[in-house]
């Protein structure tokens, strides 16, 4: 068998399959990523997410170890479209008050908003069964995203990217707008040397957090991140982050959009016509329609999205926190209707909040 060409035939398959990076490497283990993710761990960077243990990281930097059978790593990188800087105006009236979705919850496949993890997950079997088509007796492994791996290291190690300041991997074909899976397989396939670029001594995307949470290059305090407090994060937000999160109701962008990298290497932005998540996630959502949704009407917009993961409760304290810093006194009937009759505590709270900053009392 000639790897070299099935390493060729693996990477236009890939691309078939929509994926805009790919690469290989080795399973030896990724020992100085588990020595950063061990620190990180050791700091506290990581409080609050119980599940990033050291016993996860010991077992995701080693995927040899824990899969004997496997002799290289294929690591993919599939695109996402950025959010347009252009607020939609609809039939939903001047009145609304809008918010800010990440870009990656609105992933579409045929037209249809899905969670990425199903999405990729997908195409990475598709892959797989291309491959054990041509490799007799093929054993493969995918991982995404929640699999037990160090999916950027992987990723950085196989040439795909390299990983910014702001931490993502950044690509030639899409920059850092890309979602990570990995695919360890039987198969002894051809190595790729990993990226010579970088970010030079560009650092715009560290002050472009305004919660501070890229405390060093390529260091990022998760306790501090919008994308954490919004979507990991349970319970009451701490007070003194709240006023520095904006309108994000679920994710962050701010260090992604600041990258003037991705000024010219991401994809096309979404096409954004409403601010009405009636249809699923949207990059500008109605925050006061997001805050008062039941727990029916939550489940029926977002499941299937990852939107899902933040749970009713967590997105309603989420926009109660945004609708405070939007400014916007059209929200404060929404706000006293859910201070006083939300039937979760930590979102009462949380419209409280946002009630004293639209009032000042």
């Amino acid at each position: 068998m000639d790897l070299a060409m099935l390493k060729a035939d693996v990477r236009e398959r890939a691309s078939r399959l929509g994926f805009a990076a790919s690469g290989v490497t080795s399973v030896r283990p990724f020992t100085e990523a588990r020595t950063h993710a061990i620190a990180a761990i050791d700091a506290g960077r990581m409080d609050g997410m119980s599940w990033y243990t050291r016993d996860r990281v010991e077992a995701s930097a080693d995927i040899g170890g824990r899969y004997p059978w496997a002799r290289s790593i294929i690591a993919l990188a599939w695109p996402y479209q950025p959010a347009g800087s252009e607020v939609p105006i609809d039939g939903i009236g001047d009145a609304t008050v809008r918010g800010r979705f990440s870009a990656y919850v609105c992933t579409q496949d045929g037209g249809r908003t899905v969670d990425y993890h199903d999405l990729l997950a997908e195409r990475c079997d598709a892959l797989v069964e291309w491959l054990g088509e041509r490799v007799e007796g093929l054993r493969a492994k995918r991982f995404v995203d929640h699999g037990w791996a160090l999916d950027r290291a992987i990723a950085e190690r196989a040439g795909v990217g390299f990983a910014g300041k702001h931490a993502s991997v950044i690509t030639l074909a899409a920059g850092s707008y890309v979602l990570l899976a990995s695919i360890a397989v039987s198969v002894a396939l051809p190595v790729d040397a990993p990226s010579r670029r970088g970010c030079g001594r560009c650092t715009v995307c560290i002050p472009s957090c305004p919660t501070g949470a890229i405390v060093a290059p390529g260091v990022i305090d998760a306790r501090r991140c919008i994308s954490y407090l919004t979507i990991e994060h349970r319970g009451p937000i701490p007070d003194e982050l709240r006023p520095l999160m904006g309108t994000w109701a679920f994710g962050c962008d701010l260090c992604q959009e600041a990258c003037p990298i991705n000024h010219r290497r991401a994809p096309r932005p979404l096409d954004v016509a409403t601010a009405s998540t009636l249809h699923g996630p949207v990059p500008h959502p109605d925050l006061v329609e997001c805050l008062e949704l039941t727990d029916a009407e939550f489940t029926a917009r977002f499941r299937g999205t990852a939107v899902a993961r933040t749970g009713r409760a967590g997105l309603a304290r989420n926009c109660a926190i945004a609708l405070g810093n939007a400014g916007d006194d059209a929200a404060l009937p929404a706000l006293q209707r859910s201070a006083a009759s939300d039937p979760d505590e930590v979102v009462r709270e949380a419209a409280r909040w946002g009630i004293a900053q639209l009032t000042g009392c």
